[in-house]
């Protein structure tokens, strides 16, 4: 980055001062590089600085839930799907629901299928009659960019309404933030959470100090995964985290932690 020498200025110039005309420096103009400041300068602790660096955030891995209706549906025609992003084994919680002139043929008519693997990972269990029937949970392992998809079965009965619904996953999700840089230390007072789903979150986030990435000490928590916890905590040195993990979360959702208190630095004395 260029800086101009001492006593240059445009007004200067324009009063006949042939300024531009310096050298050496960059392009004839006498600007030189700003030097670094060198370490030694450093000798002067500065306290109660609004802590910076305690924020960051993440992808609950896992797959967000999906479900779809068909009316009259032929042999094998899909009725809900959903891409997996994250390659993984998954529980997966589905159920499926029938309306309409649903009659006998459409008894434990409900596929659940795997593409491109072209699995069948479960067949549903249902009475061949209108309502709601929660299937078993299906075990399922996937690469990254796999389908699932409900199907209906053989033999759909004309004029019969074909639903289903898949929940979605979300794997755990570890964030972790802490200070930086010779001689900073943090004195946190309060860490604040968050996900896409917002406050009807069903997730629960368990806070831990601990050294670098190891969940060391529980500290808090937040049962819906979206909210503020106090932090009674020793001031924090450069390798020691906070340390935020989400379990039970939604598949897909943004999660984000923001650590708020103050720091003491160094600067140039």
């Amino acid at each position: 980055m260029p800086q101009l020498p001492a006593g240059w200025h445009p007004q200067a110039a324009r009063r006949g001062t042939a300024k531009l005309s310096w050298a050496p420096g960059w392009q004839g103009t006498g600007m030189q590089p700003i030097r670094a400041v060198p370490v030694g300068r450093y000798t002067r602790r500065i306290s109660g600085v609004p802590l910076t660096g305690g924020q960051a955030q993440g992808q609950i891995p896992g797959f967000p839930g999906f479900s779809g209706s068909v009316t009259s549906p032929g042999p094998f025609v899909g009725i809900t799907s959903g891409i997996m992003p994250v390659a993984g084994t998954y529980t997966v919680d589905w159920t499926v629901t029938l309306g309409g002139a649903a009659g006998a043929g459409d008894a434990n008519g409900f596929l659940l299928f795997q593409v491109p693997e072209n699995i069948t990972v479960a067949t549903s269990v249902n009475a061949g009659a209108p309502g709601i029937y929660p299937q078993t949970p299906a075990v399922v392992t996937v690469n990254a960019g796999d389908f699932l998809v409900v199907f209906s079965g053989a033999g759909p009965t004309a004029g019969a309404i074909y639903s289903a619904s898949v929940a979605g996953v979300g794997l755990p999700l570890q964030l972790q933030v802490g200070p930086q840089g010779l001689a900073t230390t943090w004195y946190p007072a309060q860490v604040t959470l968050s996900t896409t789903t917002g406050v009807l979150d069903t997730s629960t986030a368990l806070i831990y100090l601990g050294p670098a990435v190891t969940p060391a000490t529980q500290v808090g928590q937040v049962f819906t995964g979206n909210g503020t916890a106090a932090l009674a905590i020793p001031a924090m040195q450069p390798g020691q985290t906070i340390i935020v993990q989400w379990v039970n979360g939604h598949g897909a959702d943004t999660a984000a932690m923001n650590v708020i208190g103050t720091m003491d630095a160094i600067g140039t004395g």
